[in-house]
């Protein structure tokens, strides 16, 4: 063959292979619920999450069979706030659109802006400087704060997550939204929902609950102890929050997921795995050229 053919052969060759490696888009899920288990932190507020089995043995009727009762508030574990909760007339939890509840995700981590301060409030300051870094918070998005509280949240006790004993919400203290930011958002950004890994929207030191007096009552959703954040990326991700549809409720257990797209061929190549060949590729026929 000319070697002035060669060249062109490589590319047709090379550019056949980059297709087959890029494949397909294969979506990539997140859990970001904690599992509802005896022990569990609960608000002093709310009694503990109750679990009794009824039944898990050989039926009569030739066949195994289990079944449970679980007694709890409607604001236990990973859980949605309806606005209802803290806006007299707002929408209870069935009446939350059902869109209201996905939409594309990010993840702020304020873990390096706490330090010791057990009662953190995230500041409209930390919000602007992770949109200098990421880009504006997407219309329609849903924020999930990353204070790195839930990392405690199934350690031994109420004390790590909580800051106190069980039953006094006195001295509870954990990171939250402070008021300001959340006004800020309310004014200036379309969000639908924002996610904390702790057991309030507010600090554990506040009394009078004002982040969750201004976020609520403007249709913007709150889910409470969120899990396994660390999983989940700045950006590019769609998350999607799905209560229990309790009639009437003012709050709910939720399921709460994120997916990610990653693309990938049939042979397992990720994104990161097809940009290295495409790299590989651009070299071969330069020399070839």
């Amino acid at each position: 063959m000319a070697a002035k053919h060669r060249p062109i052969l490589l590319i047709t060759i090379t550019s056949g292979l980059l297709l087959g490696c890029w494949g397909q888009s294969v979506p990539r899920l997140i859990d970001l619920t904690w599992t509802l288990k005896a022990g569990i932190p609960v608000h002093p507020f709310f009694p503990p999450y109750q679990f009794t089995i009824v039944y898990r043995d050989d039926h009569p009727g030739g066949y195994y069979l289990e079944s449970n009762e679980i007694a709890m508030n409607e604001h236990t574990g990973t859980h949605i706030d309806a606005p209802a909760h803290f806006a007299r007339g707002a929408w209870r939890l069935d009446q939350i659109p059902l869109g209201h509840l996905t939409g594309p995700g990010v993840m702020i981590d304020v873990r390096d802006r706490i330090g010791d301060n057990t009662d953190y409030a995230v500041t409209a300051q930390d919000l602007q400087d992770w949109e200098r870094e990421y880009g504006h918070i997407p219309e329609g998005g849903i924020i999930m704060l990353r204070s790195g509280w839930g990392e405690q949240f199934y350690e031994e006790g109420p004390v790590p997550y909580l800051g106190v004993g069980q039953k006094n919400d006195s001295l509870l203290h954990s990171p939250g939204l402070h008021p300001d930011a959340a006004q800020w958002l309310v004014d200036n950004r379309d969000v639908k929902v924002i996610g904390f890994d702790t057991v309030s929207a507010d600090t554990g030191d506040s009394k009078t609950c004002p982040t969750h007096k201004i976020l609520l009552p403007n249709n913007i959703i709150i889910i409470e102890n969120v899990g396994h954040l660390n999983e989940m990326p700045p950006t590019g991700s769609t998350v999607y929050a799905m209560p229990i549809k309790i009639g009437d409720g003012s709050g709910a257990p939720s399921r709460v997921f994120a997916i990610i797209d990653e693309r990938t061929s049939d042979a397992g190549l990720t994104t990161s795995d097809f940009i290295l060949v495409l790299a590989s590729a651009i070299v071969l026929i330069v020399q070839a050229i």
